[in-house]
């Protein structure tokens, strides 16, 4: 039976998409633009339009699906809503999984986040750590993973929940920002750099993906899915230096608390004005924000290690950016 990729667009839904061809599947996927999904040269795919929030858009896709990898999401975008993010963090997980209990799917795989878990105390954590989200994307994504759950546990229909640690890989230029920080000297960071931030490279999620649709009896059970490997955010910044030839990388350590004082003062007097501020908490957090977390359910219950190691991923990162100018 065909399989449904929802969000399939976007950098992990193109991924699981390429991944369930490749191995054979017959691909249907929701997305909101038909040209931006032609873009991207996925051949041999049903491609319906429509967004995750209308109800009637989602049932017509999961019509005659035997499993639905439910993607779709809203990441953290300016200017959203809080409104807008739970009807599609929310609301956009319930009208796919209603839809697939109404038409007798098999399972739903829903993608959730490890940013649910928060700042992670006593790290490495694993799935059952305290759920801490701190701004309305977690919140929002904590919401739909709790309902996601709730379904999963009643089994009709089976509901697994995936929780990527931070993506990464060629084709997404969410860590370009680093990338260029990396190249400069001093390189400037706030606080110690102990913080672990732990990743996963793109090729490893979408196997992970694919065994949490097909292996059996995994109802009702949430997976953190992150790679083999957690550098603290020093030794990330050092090893990128290294990859992007700065060979004597300096670093600038600010002090955390007048920063984060500073960034509070900057949201309070630009957000007003309908202006992006220069520095925000979230980016001081960046820094400061432990990210580490245990993946032995991934190999217990999937049967999955990852194979890609930090270094491998961001050599294979660094040459996309600079393939496509962006370095």
């Amino acid at each position: 039976m065909t399989v449904l990729v929802t969000g399939a667009s976007g950098f992990v839904g193109q991924a699981v998409t390429r991944r369930l061809l490749a191995a054979g599947e017959e691909v249907r996927v929701l997305v909101r633009s038909r040209e931006r999904f032609a873009a991207l040269g996925i051949g041999g795919v049903e491609v319906l339009e429509g967004d995750i929030t209308d109800a009637e858009a989602v049932a017509r896709a999961v019509r005659g699906t035997d499993c639905v990898y439910a993607i779709a999401g809203t990441f953290r975008e300016p200017n959203l809503s809080d409104a807008r993010y739970r009807a599609i963090n929310v609301d956009g997980v319930r009208h796919v999984i209603e839809a697939a209990r109404h038409h007798g799917t098999r399972r739903v795989v829903h993608c959730s986040t490890v940013g649910i878990h928060g700042d992670v105390k006593g790290s490495p954590v694993d799935e059952d750590a305290p759920v801490v989200p701190e701004g309305i994307y977690e919140v929002t994504k904590a919401e739909g993973d709790r309902l996601a759950l709730e379904y999963g546990r009643r089994g009709e229909p089976e509901v697994v929940v995936v929780r990527p640690a931070p993506v990464y890989g060629p084709g997404d230029p969410r860590l370009l920002k680093m990338f260029r920080m990396a190249r400069k000297n001093p390189i400037v960071m706030v606080g110690p750099g102990t913080a672990r931030y732990h990743m996963i490279y793109i090729d490893d999620l979408a196997e992970i993906f694919l065994r949490a649709g097909r292996t059996a009896g995994l109802s009702g059970e949430a997976f953190l899915a992150a790679g083999p490997e957690a550098p603290s955010l020093q030794d990330l910044f050092l090893l990128l230096a290294r990859l992007l030839g700065n060979e004597d990388p300096r670093l600038l350590r600010l002090p955390v608390w007048p920063m984060l004082m500073l960034a509070d003062l900057c949201e309070a007097g630009f957000r007003p004005l309908g202006l992006s501020p220069p520095i925000y908490r979230r980016r001081v957090q960046f820094f400061i924000a432990n990210r580490h977390y245990r993946i032995d359910k991934l190999r217990t219950r999937l049967g999955f290690e990852p194979t890609v190691g930090v270094e491998e991923g961001l050599s294979r990162t660094a040459a996309w950016y600079r393939e496509n100018g962006h370095l």
